[in-house]
């Protein structure tokens, strides 16, 4: 079962005509019908990040262990 915890740094807005998620760098498009839909739209973005960064971290690996096997 899936968790409704917001991500750190991640906000839930209710307005008149819905719900807006909110992450560290703005607002996460456009309103949500419901306060889980914007949760999960949170969720998702935090999960991307984090994806992005760990291909980020693995593409600086790769390079240096070329480095390291251009040197030996």
């Amino acid at each position: 079962m899936a968790s409704l915890d917001l991500p750190a740094g991640y906000w839930v807005e209710e307005t008149r005509t819905g719900y807006i998620a909110h992450s560290p760098y703005g607002p996460l498009g456009d309103e949500f019908d419901c306060w889980a839909a914007a949760c999960f739209a949170a969720q998702e973005h935090a999960d991307s990040l984090a994806l992005e960064n760990a291909d980020e971290l693995a593409a600086i690996a790769d390079f240096e262990a070329d480095l390291i096997r251009e040197a030996a």
